[in-house]
């Protein structure tokens, strides 16, 4: 069923004010208060991690807590997959509640052709832009989700994207878990910043052919408007 525009724009208002919200008043955790919280839990550890993690980054707070937090208490290797699986259904929780509230806004926004054109070459490349963005620590994780919410990037590339392009940094993160709560290693930082490096290259390059793309397109484009 169709809704209404004005309850489409008021839907994603209301997502904003409620990210708003969540940033200035629920605190970021810190290792040792998701320690004692996943501890306590006893058998359940895992999964309270998991809803703990999906729960907290559908909100722009620092994933990086979590990341660590997983070494700490789990070890190298289920600390990885508990790190990763939560990163994916964090990310497909948020896509999917920015797509049903922003959707008929979007649709809205893509009768202008440039949108359009910006969101058809997106559905094809977009995931090799998110691959080398995941790559870059300082772009926020939950900002990411929200951005290619509003996209049409396919979910299941964008989520495999998402994986691909944390698996580094995550896995560097746990297994170095110890060294990262004590004010990091220099051979971590090192890896940090050629991994982030390489993502910014991978990300800049699918922008310079987005924007090839879209210039071949401009004729088509400016003769629909």
């Amino acid at each position: 069923m169709n809704r209404h525009p004005l309850a489409a724009f008021a839907g994603l208002a209301a997502l904003g004010l409620v990210v708003v919200l969540g940033v200035v008043f629920v605190p970021t955790p810190d290792i040792d208060a998701v320690r004692r919280q996943v501890s306590d839990s006893g058998a359940w550890a895992p999964a309270t991690y998991l809803a703990l993690m999906i729960g907290t980054t559908q909100l722009p707070v620092p994933r990086t807590v979590w990341t660590v937090s997983a070494g700490v208490i789990f070890g190298s290797l289920i600390g990885c997959a508990l790190a990763l699986g939560g990163m994916a259904l964090s990310a497909a929780l948020s896509l999917s509640i920015v797509r049903w509230a922003s959707g008929p806004a979007v649709r809205q926004a893509e009768k202008d052709h440039r949108v359009l054109a910006v969101q058809e070459i997106l559905s094809e490349r977009g995931w090799a832009t998110v691959l080398g963005l995941r790559m870059i620590p300082v772009i926020p994780f939950s900002l990411l989700n929200y951005a290619c919410g509003l996209s049409r990037i396919p979910l299941l590339p964008c989520l495999a994207a998402t994986v691909a392009g944390s698996v580094p940094m995550t896995v560097v993160a746990v297994v170095a878990a110890d060294a990262v709560v004590a004010d990091g290693d220099p051979r971590i930082i090192l890896l940090g910043v050629i991994v982030g490096l390489t993502g910014l290259v991978i990300a800049g390059r699918e922008v310079l052919t987005i924007r090839r793309l879209l210039a071949g397109q401009g004729p088509t484009v400016d003769g629909n408007r």
